[in-house]
């Protein structure tokens, strides 16, 4: 029986909570050896020592990151379409982690590729050309960010090959400038007050907050468009 009334809403309010807390928790464990990288990075003040340790976190991150976050979407993905469903998050997890693990670390070693030649193009044109190509670069780097979202919403949503879904996932991030900038602007603002202001809520928020947001966007956008846009069938 469903309840009704104030006392239902804080049931839904504590279940999303709930929903939210378990995934981000799952997705940062899975991340733990590149939270600890990045944290040695923080405390390191030799050049050689800051190269090789990004350099570790550049190795990881197609491994680590890119499978566990392409799980995270497909919980989230699978809890906003069927809220009454109770399936448990951590076999959800687990079993797209493993269904999406080559794809997500070949997509995830071509976007990690692209982010090193951002990073890299930035600081050549910005030190050795002009400094005004910052804005440039932080432009790419924000459509970056949004269409890397739009990428794990399409895997984890569509029925198509990786290269397609790269493909799908550029388009949408150009055909709709507004949903890119709410997606990239309120994941700059998680991201900046997750650092800045409440960085102990990082392993419960930061990640399945993000995500909640990119694919709920997505998936608003994607049943007003299927019909017309050259995207591949959805999965079931």
């Amino acid at each position: 029986m469903e309840l009704e009334g104030l006392t239902g809403k804080a049931h839904k309010v504590a279940n999303w909570l709930m929903m939210i807390v378990i995934t981000n928790l799952l997705w940062f464990l899975f991340n733990m050896p590149i939270a600890y990288l990045g944290f040695m990075l923080l405390l390191v003040d030799n050049l050689i020592e800051v190269i090789a340790f990004t350099i570790y976190i550049l190795i990881l991150a197609p491994l680590l990151f890119f499978p566990a976050t392409t799980a995270m979407f497909a919980v989230l993905r699978y809890k906003i379409m069927f809220s009454e469903d109770d399936a448990s998050i951590f076999k959800l997890f687990i079993k797209n982690w493993k269904a999406n693990f080559v794809r997500s670390m070949l997509g995830g070693s071509i976007f990690t590729l692209l982010w090193v030649i951002l990073v890299v193009d930035y600081f050549f044109f910005v030190n050795h050309v002009n400094e005004n190509f910052m804005y440039l670069f932080m432009l790419i780097g924000f459509f970056l960010i949004v269409m890397t979202l739009h990428f794990f919403s399409v895997t984890v949503h569509v029925h198509s090959k990786l290269f397609q879904a790269m493909k799908n996932a550029m388009i949408i991030s150009l055909v709709h400038p507004l949903l890119t900038l709410i997606i990239g602007i309120v994941s700059l603002i998680v991201i900046y007050c997750s650092f800045q202001v409440t960085t102990f809520l990082i392993p419960f928020f930061l990640g399945s907050l993000i995500a909640y947001i990119a694919f709920y966007g997505f998936y608003r956008f994607f049943t007003k468009i299927m019909d017309t846009m050259p995207i591949t069938s959805e999965k079931g």
